[in-house]
């Protein structure tokens, strides 16, 4: 893995995260017997949509291909309208509030770049550049309230079967 101050990966390794993400989720104990976990194991994996619509009744494959968020126990990855490679956030602190989830993001020594003329914060479209709320919508779709870079819900990409 690269150092901690990288924010960005390769694809091949986003799709091995996903993947391990994934296999996380599956294996998942009820939140009654989640003691233990941390505040945020429940968005643990892949999650499709947030910048545009996420298609509805993709299979797991296909949400995997369009995930733009990502949950690990340490890091958060995104993905940007500028910036479709993946986009590392290190996760300073979290905590669980009563709608959802709420992120701080370490701080980086990775500066913005300009692709094309277009300004690339490499953030959330946050009003704080280094907090990321997460609001739970349903069980299977989260929002990032006044997050201008990612206006649409997003949802949950389901476990592949097998």
């Amino acid at each position: 893995m690269p150092h901690h101050s990288a924010r960005r990966m390769a694809a091949p390794l986003l799709a091995s995260l996903v993947l391990g993400a994934l296999l996380t989720v599956t294996a998942l104990p009820s939140p009654a017997t989640a003691q233990g976990m941390p505040p945020h194991a429940w968005l643990f994996g892949a999650w499709a949509g947030g910048i545009l619509p996420a298609p509805p009744g993709m299979d797991a494959q296909e949400c995997e291909a369009r995930a733009t968020f990502v949950v690990t126990r340490d890091v958060v990855i995104h993905s940007t309208l500028t910036h479709p490679a993946a986009i590392e956030n290190l996760i300073a602190s979290v905590r669980g509030t009563p709608e959802g989830t709420i992120f701080a993001l370490a701080p980086t020594d990775t500066k913005p770049q300009t692709i094309a003329g277009l300004p690339d914060d490499l953030g959330f479209g946050c009003p704080q550049a280094d907090v990321l709320r997460v609001v739970r919508v349903g069980p299977n779709e989260i929002r990032f309230p006044d997050c201008t870079d990612f206006p649409s819900p997003l949802v949950r990409c389901p476990a592949a079967p097998g």
